[in-house]
């Protein structure tokens, strides 16, 4: 007996993205979703987004090198794809403070978008 789910489909398409998401964030490529389907698209503006303290427990702070375009927001994933936190940001800073103390412990995902549509995701580990 086969059981067709809605919402199953679209937590999968959400891991798929998640995990496009981790294996082309390393290479400078990342995943985009389209009305279409996801394509990869090179990343050509280089900005290095950083986490301290990684792993953490309370605050973090995000730190941002070589942008060329404002922060425009900050969104953290569950390692499955669920979006817990996101904010919203129009700041020239380099630097960024977050509380994380509300999350549960495990592995999450930081995207965080600037101006120009580009993004840097990188890896947050809450103790």
């Amino acid at each position: 007996m086969k059981i067709c789910n809605k919402f199953a489909d679209t937590d999968m398409k959400k891991f798929i993205l998640v995990l496009m998401f981790m294996s082309f964030s390393l290479s400078g490529v990342y995943a985009q979703q389209s009305g279409e389907g996801v394509s990869a698209v090179s990343n050509v503006s280089i900005k290095k987004v950083s986490i301290s303290p990684n792993p953490a427990t309370t605050i973090i702070k995000v730190s941002i090198e070589g942008k060329q375009s404002n922060l425009n927001s900050i969104s953290i994933y569950s390692i499955i794809g669920n979006e817990v936190f996101s904010k919203q940001y129009n700041t020239a800073s380099d630097t960024v403070e977050l509380d994380v103390r509300n999350l549960k412990k495990g592995k999450y995902l930081v995207r965080v978008m600037f101006s120009d549509n580009s993004y840097e995701v990188v890896t947050l580990i809450k103790q």
